[in-house]
This record gives C-alpha cells, sequence and structure tokens, in this order.
C-alpha cells in the first residue's frame, strides 16, 4: 500500500487543520466512525453520547497545554465537518480505550488492544557513526488505509510525522533532529491527559530532546505509553501510567562526537516495576515475544548498523494484517528517522512489502 503524504503550508495553525481536514475529509469522517465503533465495542461508556461527552472534556486541557495545536485540532474538524470532540476520538482512541465508566481495575482484563508498537534507537558510536531511531505503528489493521505521512513548516525548520488522517501526529523528527517514537502501553490508572497526538507535536517542536523530555515530564499524560526523544547528542525514554511517569534509559554522546555505542528498544510491556504495577498485558499480547526477538538480534550481533537496516529488520517483529479480523492488532506502517542526514523512511503496512518512502527535511530557508 502506498502511503499518502500532505504538505501543509503557511503559518497560522488553524489553517494548517484546516488543509489536513480539507484534504482527507472523506477519510477522516470515516477514521472517525471506525474509532468510535471500536470504542464502544472496547470500553463500557455504552452510548455515542458518553463516548462525546468524556471526549470533551480533553478540550480546555488541550487549549491550556497549547494554544496552536488546539486551534489546529479544531481547524481539521472543521475542514473535516466534523465537532471538535469527534477529533479526540480519533486522535486520542488508545487513552479513551482506558477510561470508562466504572473503575478500570473492575473490568474485564482482555478489554483493549492486545498490541501497539516496537521502537529501537540506535548509535554506532563514533564522530561519523550512524545513529537512528525507528518504530513500527502497530494499531487495529483498519487503520492501514488512513496512513499518512505530514509535512508541516515550523519557524525553526521542517517536521515530518507519521500519522493518519485527521490525527495531530503520531510518531516524527525534525530538521534540527529532534525526533521521538512512541509504544503504547495499557494503564489501570487511566485519566484525562493532553491529547496524546498534541503531546507528540509539542516534545517534537523542541530544540533537543532533553527539553522534548522536560515537556512530556511536566505535562498531564492520560494514559501509559513508552517514549524515546532523541537528537544527536542525548536520547532518553521514560514509561508513563495515567498517574506515573518514570525515565528508565538514557544516553549521551561524549564532548567531541565520541562515544561508546548504544542501543535500546522497547515493545508493549513495562520494565519498570513502578509503572507496571499501574499496568496490564493482555492475554493476546505478543509484547514478550516481540521484545524476545529484538534481544536475540542485540545479543547475536544483529544490531541493525544503518537506518535502512533497521527497516528492514522490522519485519521480524511486523504483525500481519488478518483479513477475517480487520480491526486486530496489525503493522499498518513504520517510520525510521536518521538524526544524522535529517532524513526518514516510512511505510504504510508491513515493512517487508514495500520499499520505503524516503523523505529529507529541509533545513529553514531564510
Amino acid at each position: 500500500m502506498q502511503l499518502r503524504t500532505l504538505t501543509l503550508t503557511g503559518t497560522d495553525p488553524a489553517r494548517h487543520g484546516e488543509q489536513h481536514g480539507e484534504a482527507f475529509r472523506a477519510d477522516i469522517q470515516a477514521a472517525y466512525e471506525l474509532r468510535l465503533r471500536l470504542t464502544l465495542e472496547r470500553t463500557d461508556l455504552g452510548t455515542v453520547d458518553n463516548v462525546l461527552a468524556l471526549a470533551r472534556h480533553h478540550l480546555p486541557l488541550l487549549e491550556r497545554f497549547d494554544a496552536g495545536l488546539s486551534a489546529e485540532l479544531h481547524g481539521i474538524a472543521r475542514g473535516a465537518g466534523l465537532a471538535a470532540e469527534q477529533l479526540v476520538v480519533l486522535n486520542h482512541y488508545t487513552d479513551l480505550r482506558d477510561l470508562g465508566l466504572r473503575d478500570l481495575r473492575t473490568l474485564n482484563a482482555q478489554r483493549g488492544d492486545p498490541d501497539g508498537c516496537s521502537a529501537w534507537f540506535v548509535d554506532a558510536g563514533g564522530a561519523d557513526g550512524e545513529r537512528f531511531l525507528g518504530q513500527t505503528w502497530d494499531m487495529h489493521g483498519s487503520a492501514t488505509p488512513y496512513a499518512l505521512l505530514l509535512t508541516i513548516p515550523h519557524e525553526r525548520g521542517t517536521q515530518v510525522f507519521f500519522t493518519i488522517t485527521g490525527c495531530l501526529g503520531m510518531t516524527g523528527m525534525t530538521s534540527w533532529g529532534t525526533a521521538l517514537t512512541i509504544n503504547n502501553l495499557n494503564s489501570t490508572d487511566a485519566t484525562v491527559g493532553v491529547v496524546w497526538p498534541a503531546m507528540v507535536r509539542r516534545c517534537v517542536a523542541q530544540p533537543t530532546a532533553r527539553a522534548a523530555l522536560q515537556v512530556a515530564l511536566d505535562n498531564p499524560i492520560g494514559s501509559g505509553r513508552h517514549y524515546i526523544f532523541a537528537d544527536e547528542r542525548e536520547a532518553f525514554a521514560i514509561e508513563t501510567s495515567g498517574t506515573r511517569k518514570k525515565q528508565v534509559w538514557s544516553q549521551t554522546v561524549a564532548d567531541g562526537g565520541e562515544g561508546s555505542s548504544a542501543s535500546w528498544f522497547h515493545t508493549n510491556h513495562c520494565l519498570d516495576d513502578d509503572i507496571a504495577a499501574h499496568s496490564r498485558v493482555l492475554a493476546s499480547s505478543t509484547t514478550v515475544a516481540r521484545l524476545a526477538t529484538l534481544q536475540h538480534r542485540e545479543d547475536s550481533g544483529q544490531r541493525p548498523t544503518t537506518p535502512r537496516g533497521l527497516y528492514d529488520a522490522f519485519k521480524d517483529v511486523s504483525l500481519p494484517l488478518n483479513p477475517a479480523l480487520p480491526d486486530d492488532a496489525a503493522t499498518c506502517g513504520a517510520l525510521v528517522m536518521d538524526l544524522r542526514r535529517k532524513e526518514v523512511l516510512a511505510c504504510a503496512g508491513l515493512p517487508a512489502d514495500v520499499a520505503p518512502l524516503v523523505v529529507h527535511l529541509a533545513p529553514l530557508s531564510r
């Protein structure tokens, strides 16, 4: 499947949103209906009115968190002919899915999606070594037709995000080298938080990985997620639940650009005991097996040495679509970010099935 692209123009966030909504109106409406159905199936919310009422509570928090991203989300809604709370359902599905009418600890343990992405950061070491970060995008397989590579101008340069139509951005990097990946973690303490694609956008827009990390640490996150933040000199990983955050890894290039090689990978279960105590792994999840696959590659000397090598390696942890059960977890795409060359390799569907689309992030024009 070919990955679609959209390049926004101008500097007005509201108009950015309108361009996005107008370009993919039918797809955004269809993706909203899909995720609304899944929210109703996988929560105890019961009615559309309950889902939208819960989604509506997230809008004031988004406005306080980032007025520009709030304006962009409202612009997408206008362009697509939807209400803003309907865009929250589309953007924030994985966190809304962890909320309900009753305490989550009393709900059926099988509620939710069993999987959600494999991420890997690699620094080959040395002043001229490769440094790259990537992830599969594992979600309900029915999201695959809506995969989109979104390019957004910024006062510092260019930003590129892997996303689906109607969503602000799910993973991405900038022309100045700040990059981020995420993995879903199923929280038992989910709460109302910042619409998570807005968190991704705000973090990636920071000048450095350290600044991006601080944004995530300083602002409310609604449910569980693992983040990797990286730039040319530093990289950090955190795990979160709805109420807790913990840094679980970091790496810094030594002065002069020389340092030992480094690698960090993660799937969909917590490595920190405190965060794990507020999370759950569904019985049908492949997270442990996928982490073991990545660990075997690392231990057997098969760590990727180039961005394309990581893209190709993701075939080992990709989840094929089951046509009979399209809403089951599947790899809907992948994104690999080259922090030295400021390039991204992206695809829709399984990386093994298609050569990547390669996009160079242009520096700021003066």
